[in-house]
């Protein structure tokens, strides 16, 4: 019984872990973006809070360009996606959350589609930790 607590407390402090180790990829890509762009905003954060500048595509397009989730065209790359999902949570009813909500980009532009996608991405992160 002790093994079998400690393996699940194994578990959940790697899945931590891993989540945690995304989301700072994450950071440093988005630092990256805004170097590349000659930026001091982080748009994926204002995009958090409801913001969208006029220029917030160009950030976010390269934000996820970079983190090979979405193509030149703003279309979504399914193996990176799924690739990124799995790092994000090791919930299955999450991963088909996001699969089934943010797999397909919707927009007139790539800009457009990335911000529309990482609105997507962002409203089931705060679903999941309601």
């Amino acid at each position: 019984m002790k093994l079998a607590y400690l393996l699940f407390i194994a578990l959940v402090c790697l899945t931590a872990a891993a989540s945690q180790t995304e989301h700072q990829k994450v950071g440093r890509i988005i630092e990256a973006c805004q170097k590349e762009l000659g930026s001091t905003v982080n748009e994926i954060q204002n995009i958090n809070l409801g913001i969208v500048n006029p220029d917030a595509g160009k950030q976010v397009l390269c934000v996820h360009r970079k983190l090979e989730t979405l193509d030149r065209n703003g279309d979504v790359i399914p193996d990176k996606f799924k690739q990124h999902i799995q790092a994000i949570t090791g919930d299955e009813n999450h991963r088909k959350e996001f699969q089934d909500k943010c797999g397909k980009t919707q927009g007139g532009n790539p800009e457009v589609k990335a911000i529309n996608f990482d609105k997507c991405i962002q409203s089931v992160i705060a679903k999941i930790h309601a």
